[in-house]
């Protein structure tokens, strides 16, 4: 179990655990854009992939030892993306809601 620890202890403290979930997003972002096609929903899932990108950003800025303006600046990032995906979400329902008759 110590070789297992130590190699997840190791990929942490380099920072690439945190690449490694930015490409999971990336591939999950990928994959999404494919299976939806409308543009409503396309907007709200890039935003919502920039948003966890900027916090994983912020995470490997503070594994590998950079300053508190770095972190903060990836995690103001990530909040004005997850403003941005809320925004859109939010037109799009009203859209919805609008179509729908009572």
């Amino acid at each position: 179990m110590t070789l297992v620890t130590d190699w997840l202890a190791e990929i942490a403290a380099s920072g690439r655990l945190a690449e490694i979930a930015m490409a999971v997003l990336l591939l999950e972002l990928a994959v999404f854009l494919f299976v939806y096609r409308t543009p409503a929903a396309r907007r709200t899932l890039i935003f919502n992939t920039l948003s966890g990108l900027a916090l994983m950003a912020a995470l490997r800025s503070a594994l590998i030892g950079h300053g508190a303006l770095a972190i903060a600046g990836f995690l103001s990032l990530g909040f004005v993306m997850h403003l941005a995906e809320l925004w859109f979400r939010h037109r799009a329902f009203r859209r919805v809601s609008a179509q729908r008759p009572d």
